[in-house]
Parts: C-alpha cells; structure tokens; sequence
C-alpha cells in the first residue's frame, strides 16, 4: 500500500489547503490507476512521528514538503530499505527537478506511478543523511538571519532571503579550518564552503541542478575570495554559468574527507541548520537511497521537461 505524506506548511500546500489538496491527490492517484493510498497531511511538529511510522514496514513513501521534509523521509526510508516518491510541493523543489519529476502535482502523481525505482547517491555527515548539500560559511549564516528576519519582522522568504544574503556578504567572515582529502592535510581560510552529493551543472537560471545523482563522488566547491566584493561576483558568476572558470574557486571529486574547525559553527545540511564542533566527517553512500526516478525511464524527455520548468520559474 502506498503512503503519502505532505507536510501542511509547506509552500503549495498551505497555498491549496487541506481538503483541496487531498481532494487533488486522491483524484490523480486514480488517473494514476493507484488503489486507495492512505494519505496523510500533517503540521510540522508531527511529520517525523508520521513519516517513522509509515516508513517503518520497509514499503513505498511519496513526500511533499521542503527540504528538510525530504531529508526527514530519506534517513526513515534508508534506515528500513523503502522507496522515496518525490511530491513537487516545497519552494526550489530541488531534488524533484534532479529526478525529472514534472512540477504538476497531477502529472507529478502519473509520473511517479509509472517510473522505475532507482538508487540515487546521498552524502553523509558525522552519519547524518542529506541529500543535496552540505554548507559551511556564508549559506547557513543567511538562513540564519534569513529565519530571524521571518520571525521578528514578518517579511517573506524570499525578501528575508535577499536582505540576509547582502548582509552575509557585506559581513564577510573568514572560516579557518583544516581539510584532510586522501590523507592529506592542508589549512585553508574560506568565506564558504559547499559539500554537495555530486556534481552541480552551473547553467544561466540552473542553480544547483545535478545531471548524475550516482557517481559515487562527493563534490566539494571551495571559495578562496577574500573580499565581500569578489564573492558577490562569484554569486553572480554561478548565476550565469562560468563559476566554473573562477580562478578563486576550489573544485574536489571525493568519497570522502574531513573538516576541522575549532570552535563549534552553523552547518546547513539541506537547508536545515545546526550547530557542530568539528572535525566533521563527510562521506557519500552510493546508491544509499532507493527513489521512484521518472528521469531514468526516459532521459532525455525529462531533461527537457526540467529545463522548461526551470526557465518557467526563473
């Protein structure tokens, strides 16, 4: 029996509503030719406790919900060797476009239905599971302030996301930390610092999307700008595809390394931020997390489709 899990705060499902949204789901489901899924559309507070529970016979899941939703799902499903559906209904939907999912929930719910299961790569931090990136730096200071900003003032995400980042850059602080990659020792002193799952295609209006999510690799990108004014144009170069080029960015391919830091700082794993005492260790687990992956049926018509979607909503 499937199980669908939608956290009720994020992004479209709060725009849609509780019974509008089970009403459009069960609808697609039987488009889908899915028989009776239990569905479940749940506050924050209670996702994990649901998610435990529906993961825990080792079955089928699809989740709709922000990252850290996802990333909730991911270590239950991993931990009892279940399959992970990807519900478009969080904000950049990451993993989704990744996947080839289609951003329409009922074109999502046929997709999904009909895609093969797949095992895709996740990166491991300290043991904890996160399925895209790891940040160190000047990402988990501006969710950071970003969250802040939402609490006290009542902005948007994304006003409070443009207001903290211009104040993280302006800000600039400098990381000093000790990389070990392969047994090899070296300091560096690094503004940010990215651990990602695997290789990000850096594209005008792409950020962040990944072509192969099982190379078994992690990709680690490195800035070694030392002025806020260098790292805003470094933002601006990922933007338009040529960070690649930058001279001041760092790029290592590895299974593993280690970060050490002396005092304990923000890490955004998925969006998600807490604090850690280093060193922390970072390794990939390949194919770690079985996923219904429409993109593996048909590559290159969902590639297309994802460019669409990205270009629609940039």
């Amino acid at each position: 029996m499937l199980t669908i899990v939608v956290n009720r705060k994020s992004g479209t499902a709060r725009r849609m509503g509780r019974g509008a949204l089970r009403l459009r789901l069960s609808e697609a489901c039987a488009k889908a030719g899915i028989e009776d899924p239990v569905i479940r559309i749940v506050h924050p507070k209670r996702i994990d406790g649901v998610l435990r529970e529906a993961c825990a016979a080792g079955g089928e899941v699809w989740v709709g919900g922000g990252d850290g939703t996802l990333r909730t799902a991911a270590t239950r499903l991993r931990e009892s060797s279940g399959t992970l559906g990807v519900l478009p209904l969080g904000t950049m939907n990451l993993l989704a476009r990744d996947l080839g999912i289609p951003l329409d929930l009922e074109e999502a719910v046929v997709a999904l239905a009909h895609a093969p299961v797949e095992p895709i790569d996740v990166g491991l931090m300290n043991g904890e599971l996160f399925l895209n990136k790891s940040a160190l730096g000047l990402y988990p200071e501006m969710i950071i302030d970003r969250e802040r900003r939402r609490r006290l003032f009542g902005y948007g995400k994304w006003p409070a996301m443009l207001r903290a980042m211009w104040r993280a850059i302006r800000r600039h602080r400098m990381m000093e930390a000790v990389l070990t990659v392969d047994g090899q020792e070296r300091r560096i002193t690094t503004p940010a610092m990215i651990v990602a799952t695997s290789e990000y295609e850096f594209r005008t209006g792409r950020l962040f999307r990944r072509p192969s999510l099982r190379d078994g690799l992690l990709t680690v990108y490195i800035s070694h700008e030392r002025g806020w004014f260098g790292t805003l144009g470094q933002l601006l170069k990922m933007w338009l595809g040529t960070i690649g080029r930058d001279p001041e960015m760092e790029i290592l391919r590895t299974p593993r390394l280690d970060i050490a830091f002396k005092r304990s700082r923000p890490v955004a794993n998925d969006g998600e931020v807490e604090f850690v005492r280093g060193p922390v260790h970072y390794e990939v687990d390949p194919s770690g997390l079985k996923v219904r992956h429409p993109a593996a049926a048909h590559p290159a018509e969902a590639g297309d489709q994802a460019a669409e979607a990205v270009a629609e909503t940039a």
